[in-house]
């Protein structure tokens, strides 16, 4: 007989002083997840775009004329703690037989940290899905040097682009943002500003650390983020973490009114393009409207997980957090033709056709999460079957699975606005 698994939760309590290993044993246990969500985020891609992902630190550690994204020795260089390995400086040899890695160690470091962030890594990603990245710089950059950072970002986009890796960059100043500045601009890849704790949340449940310093948040309990600035300010003054090993975007457990409205819009508009994620990300909205004042967002969750001592990825999903929070949120109000609604758009989402064999030979992570969460749902196999031939769907069955989107769309604004 197998021994049960012992859990060991991490509980810190900063009212009786700090305990440095314990502080070493969370960030330790969420770079183990991060490294697992990486690996994971690597073997759904093919090794072109694995090859991507595995040179850009390098492309930022160095102006170098011969690699992708050069635009000039005075760009913006160097990422806090980094050294390639020969994987990464064998790629770069692709590039030029005659590069060859230098950097001053004596010159500090203005990039510090890459993360990827959204859907990158998660049961709803495929190869060709986009990457969003956040290049998180000193903030001490002049107007010049933020200009040829971004320029180099672009030519780096364009480049992956080519690939077939479509890239998505945005330049972050970690504490402009936690001030309330620096958010990425309103385009058709970023809801701006008027989403800041929003998608602060999304960034600390869905973030992969590619290389660079670790979020500060991590090693806040999520039981004591009402004292999160006093507990972050104690910790870097008084020395418990290294100033050059972290970065503070600050907390999101508070979520303002407004913003939950402002999600309506935005997620109405991006429903044009995405209608079964906008529904997910609505309804989300609409759960931490009707929660308020207690709400518990979901990177609370998230981190209350690692901190529970749950370290299967698979758990951690950001799709499989909304999906249950969801499913709990209406089997308590017995709302079944909703909750109908949800599973198909997760299902839609994640697009993996459980009515027909896996085309890999080895059948996906995802795939195989997918069949555990659906297995309770009880579905006949002709609603698979229906839902896999979506493409071949007729008028009046395209018309009907539109109403049904558009009025379920439609409620959750109207509740955000009477809210």
């Amino acid at each position: 007989m197998t021994a049960p698994k012992l859990t060991h939760k991490l509980s810190p309590d900063f009212t009786e002083g700090v305990d440095r290993k314990l502080l070493k044993q969370v960030r330790d246990r969420f770079m183990l997840v991060n490294a697992d969500r990486l690996d994971k985020t690597l073997q759904g891609l093919p090794y072109r775009q694995q090859d991507i992902l595995r040179v850009l630190p390098l492309l930022y550690q160095v102006n170098h004329p011969l690699l992708p994204g050069y635009v000039s020795r005075s760009a913006p260089d160097g990422v806090s703690g980094y050294e390639p390995d020969k994987t990464t400086l064998s790629i770069a040899k692709t590039f030029s037989q005659t590069f060859r890695f230098r950097r001053d160690k004596r010159k500090k470091a203005q990039i510090f940290s890459i993360f990827m962030m959204g859907s990158t890594g998660t049961l709803a990603h495929s190869e060709v899905s986009d990457v969003d990245l956040w290049l998180c710089h000193a903030p001490n950059l002049t107007a010049d040097s933020l200009a040829l950072l971004d320029a180099k970002a672009k030519k780096i986009d364009q480049w992956a682009n080519s690939l077939g890796l479509e890239l998505h960059t945005f330049l972050m100043d970690s504490e402009k943002f936690k001030s309330g500045g620096a958010t990425p601009s309103m385009d058709t890849e970023s809801s701006g500003s008027a989403q800041h704790y929003l998608l602060l949340d999304e960034f600390y449940r869905t973030a992969i650390l590619l290389v660079g310093r670790y979020p500060l948040w991590w090693l806040i309990p999520p039981n004591m983020e009402e004292n999160y600035h006093t507990i972050t300010h104690d910790l870097v003054t008084k020395r418990f973490v290294k100033e050059a090993e972290i970065l503070d975007f600050g907390s999101a457990a508070c979520i303002p009114k407004n913003e939950l409205m402002g999600a309506g819009l935005w997620q109405l508009y991006k429903g044009i393009d995405s209608p079964y994620k906008s529904v997910l990300k609505l309804l989300l909205a609409e759960v931490y409207a009707q929660e308020l004042p207690h709400s518990i967002s979901l990177s609370q969750t998230f981190k209350q997980a690692v901190y529970d001592d749950e370290l299967n990825v698979e758990n951690l999903d950001p799709y499989v957090l909304i999906y249950n929070r969801l499913e709990s949120y209406l089997i308590a109000r017995k709302d079944h033709k909703r909750l109908d609604l949800v599973r198909k758009s997760f299902y839609l989402k994640v697009a993996k056709k459980l009515s027909r064999r896996p085309t890999e030979r080895k059948a996906s992570w995802q795939r195989k999460t997918l069949e555990k969460i659906v297995k309770h749902w009880a579905w006949p196999d002709h609603k698979f079957r229906y839902l896999d031939d979506r493409a071949s769907w007729k008028v009046d069955q395209v018309t009907h699975e539109r109403q049904e989107v558009v009025t379920e769309l439609s409620n959750c604004y109207r509740f955000l606005s009477n809210y």
